[in-house]
């Protein structure tokens, strides 16, 4: 029996993070905290009473907008996003300005809306707001490197969101539905739409060839912004394969080659932060991967991985956030024994590390289980081998190299004594999701219930648990074999944004200097012909010239009755 469609069915849960955005920008900073904290927790509460199905449809333009649409995956996102926003925000009190709070609450009411949309149109208008609000926090960290970084993001996300609106409307105008149902067969039937609507969306989800700009931007945030950044653009863009992408065969290998790429980088990166950036690449990588797949049990495991991933991964942010905050360094080996200084700190990165590396007893080993399993059951034994290999080089980043480096015996330099842990705020907001990882992985019922494909998954079976701690064990022998060459450096890595970055502008200096010989001499060609028909025109049309000159009277009227006589033969001729 249908539920009739109230309030909360009629009006998008985002607009409660917008009413809290505009509250933050508008209220004393002493009373900021009011609107950032409560404006999640009312998100959470309405995601949980709204009831399933479609809420009021609106017309427009000849299209029906559904604004609100409630199921099983689109309420776990939703989630998900409110208890990223809260400890984000949490995290961010105390050191945000007005404006990096003010965008991360836009920016959450973007992600939230898209768990909600019911149909394109909706999906696109929150696409945008998703990618203006995370571009402010980018630019309010304040250094020239971040609004660099700022606005290369910009440029990345609105080409996206311009690919997606010209899918959106061809599909539209081609006789399609303003619809979320799935696209993959207009995928395979070669639909131009659907495939702008597909590149549209991976490239937030930070698909090759275009991500680089994970590991470009994010990393320029502020310490409290990148926080926000690790949890809401590439999860809403895995949400809306999700609904639109179904069993996409592309996007297995899309997945994989995002998996590989990330924690390959991962492990020789130098920077903590490039680290958890290219880490985040390669565990979307796993959902898209499971969406590729599309079984019910597939795309559960991409849900609750994007769940999982977001908690273990803001836990190992906010921690490394800290830690850069406290010291100014980024590079691993200036923070080299940081650790001992703030051992609590430390103690939260390690556990995000384990949840990355899926130990048992963590939110990681239960997402990731899912996926395994999914893979397993399909027969995509290639996907399932390619994904355990990589899962191996993501334990040996999260969960050995960073922890080991960090709690080094190497004393950093220059560090005042005053350095440790962060005050009761951050501490609060990094132990809510060490708590979440860790009930989780404790009770995995509380994430696998969201979905009906996985609610009856077993999770602590024998064949899993001996399987993982293999792999472990397998990880632990690679490091301590390898640990010398993957010492931390001082070098930088290069990605695919240093070719507009730092190649094609040198190459810009390199011709402006040595082709002006080449360019001033085809200057003067070009003048040279200008100069050598202007020449001609004032011979015949200058002051002296036959065509200035005053003519007789008798010649003139000479002149118009051979003319006349001339088209009066011409027009009898024909």
């Amino acid at each position: 029996m249908m539920t009739e469609p109230g309030l909360f069915a009629t009006l998008p849960p985002a607009g409660l993070l917008l009413l809290g955005a505009l509250l933050t920008a508008l209220l004393p900073r002493g009373l900021r905290a009011l609107p950032v904290i409560a404006s999640p927790l009312a998100v959470l509460a309405v995601a949980w009473l709204l009831p399933d199905g479609a809420g009021a449809a609106h017309a427009w333009l000849d299209q029906v907008l559904v604004p609100v649409t409630v199921d099983a995956t689109g309420r776990a996102f939703a989630t998900i996003f409110a208890l990223a926003a809260l400890a984000g925000g949490l995290y961010a009190l105390p050191r945000a300005s007005t404006t990096e709070l003010v965008a991360a609450q836009t920016y959450g009411a973007g992600a939230v809306g898209l768990a909600f949309a019911g149909d394109l149109l909706t999906v696109l208008v929150f696409w945008e707001v998703l990618a203006i609000g995370s571009t402010v926090v980018i630019w309010a960290a304040g250094t020239e490197r971040a609004r660099r970084a700022a606005m290369r993001y910009l440029q990345i996300h609105l080409a996206g969101g311009m690919i997606l609106m010209i899918g959106i409307v061809g599909h539209i105008t081609g006789g399609g539905a303003n619809t979320l149902a799935a696209l993959t067969a207009d995928v395979d039937a070669g639909s131009w739409a659907a495939w702008f609507i597909l590149a549209g969306v991976v490239i937030n989800a930070g698909a090759p060839p275009f991500w680089a700009w994970v590991s470009d931007a994010y990393p320029e945030a502020s310490s409290t912004g990148m926080v926000f950044l690790s949890a809401f653009t590439t999860k809403a863009a895995v949400l809306v394969l999700i609904r639109l992408f179904p069993g996409t065969e592309i996007l297995v290998w899309t997945g994989i080659v995002m998996a590989a790429y990330g924690a390959l980088y991962a492990v020789i990166e130098n920077d903590l932060r490039r680290v958890l950036a290219f880490s985040i690449v390669s565990q979307v990588g796993f959902m898209v991967t499971a969406v590729g797949i599309g079984t019910p049990l597939a795309l559960a495991g991409a849900s609750a991985q994007a769940f999982a991933h977001i908690l273990y991964k803001s836990l190992m942010v906010m921690a490394a956030g800290h830690m850069i905050a406290a010291t100014g360094r980024r590079r691993l080996a200036d923070l080299a024994g940081i650790g001992r200084a703030m051992p609590l700190t430390w103690a939260a990165l390690l556990l995000g590390g384990l949840g990355l590396a899926a130990v048992p007893l963590t939110a990681g080993f239960v997402s990731k289980g899912v996926i395994l399993s999914a893979l397993g059951k399909d027969g995509a034994g290639i996907a399932w081998a390619a994904l355990v290999g990589i899962a191996v080089v993501s334990t040996v980043y999260a969960a050995l190299k960073l922890p080991m480096v960090l709690w080094g015996t190497h004393r950093i330099q220059g560090v005042g004594r005053g350095v440790g842990d962060p005050g009761v705020m951050q501490m609060l907001a990094m132990g809510f999701m060490a708590a979440l990882v860790v009930g989780i992985g404790v009770v995995p019922g509380t994430l696998l219930g969201m979905f009906p494909a996985s609610a009856d998954y077993a999770v602590f079976t024998a064949d899993h648990l001996i399987t993982q701690i293999q792999l472990l064990a397998a990880t632990a022998v690679i490091w301590f074999a390898a640990a010398p060459r993957l010492a931390p450096g001082r070098g930088t890595t290069r990605d695919f944004d240093w070719v507009y970055r730092s190649f094609l502008p040198r190459l810009a200096a390199e011709f402006a200097i040595h082709g002006d010989p080449l360019r001033s001499g085809l200057v003067r060609r070009i003048r040279h012909r200008i100069d050598f028909v202007m020449a001609g025109i004032f011979r015949i049309h200058g002051p002296e010239a036959p065509l200035a000159r005053d003519w007789p009277t008798g010649g003139t009227v000479l002149g118009i009755t051979v003319m006349l006589g001339l088209c009066l033969v011409v027009y009898y001729a024909a």
